[in-house]
């Protein structure tokens, strides 16, 4: 990849979206989870020192399903006083453990007053669980994390990425381009990039991310006619 595209990725990946996150579609709660632990997993090689309970962490917690009770936020709440019904109680409680408490009651008021989460009541109890805001930031923090590892040796096939994203859909077509470009795709024709290293996860989450599932194909080429070009721009 030449020194200029390197530039344009670093500078898309410092704009924030031009389209706002309401204006997005939610996936299932279980892709929620399963972005939630990517991001858990990320933040935990990004440091070792978790007692600060960040944002980005405790909502990938919160988003992985691991309970915590609304005394954290309020402790003038009454809850009831239930014992740990299960092992599932007993991990989500040591989950907790590994912040200071201080700090994680801090976060979570924080996370309350911007509306990410809300205290609801389930089986009696009074509990911290995520708004549709609090899954929109999880979605914003699985993209701006989003990276294609690149193996150690090219397996010399091609991934293209053709979409055909509705014209009443323009601006879900420019955001997923736009993201393609911020990733180091290459722009074939109007609406087909190419990539030479596995990106099908990158694309099935971006295909969620935009609500284009149906919309996009991802083909495996084998051969492309006088490849040289695209050989150049990623160092091939």
């Amino acid at each position: 990849m030449n020194q200029t595209s390197k530039v344009e990725i670093k500078n898309y990946r410092k704009r924030r979206l031009s389209s706002p996150m309401s204006a997005l579609p939610l996936p299932a709660d279980e892709k929620i989870a399963s972005l939630a632990a990517l991001i858990a997993q990320h933040k935990e090689k990004e440091c070792q020192d978790n007692q600060y309970a960040s944002v980005k962490k405790v909502l990938s917690l919160l988003g992985m399903g691991v309970f915590i009770g609304s005394s954290f936020i309020a402790p003038g709440i009454l809850i009831a006083a239930k014992p740990f019904l299960d092992v599932k109680r007993e991990e989500d409680s040591e989950s907790w453990k590994q912040f200071n408490s201080y700090y994680l009651k801090r976060t979570l008021k924080r996370l309350q007053k911007e509306k990410c989460v809300e205290i609801q009541e389930q089986n009696g109890e009074q509990t911290v669980v995520l708004t549709k805001n609090g899954k929109r930031r999880i979605l914003k923090y699985a993209l701006d994390d989003l990276v294609i590892d690149t193996p150690k040796k090219w397996d010399g096939r091609w991934r293209l990425i053709l979409y055909d994203v509705a014209h009443n859909r323009k601006h879900l077509r420019d955001l997923f381009r736009g993201t393609l470009k911020g990733l180091g795709f290459y722009q074939l024709q109007e609406s087909v990039w190419i990539y030479p290293y596995p990106c099908e996860l990158a694309i099935s989450f971006l295909r969620e991310y935009y609500g284009v599932g149906n919309e996009v194909i991802n083909v495996i080429a084998i051969k492309l006619e006088d490849d040289s070009p695209y050989r150049t721009y990623f160092h091939l």
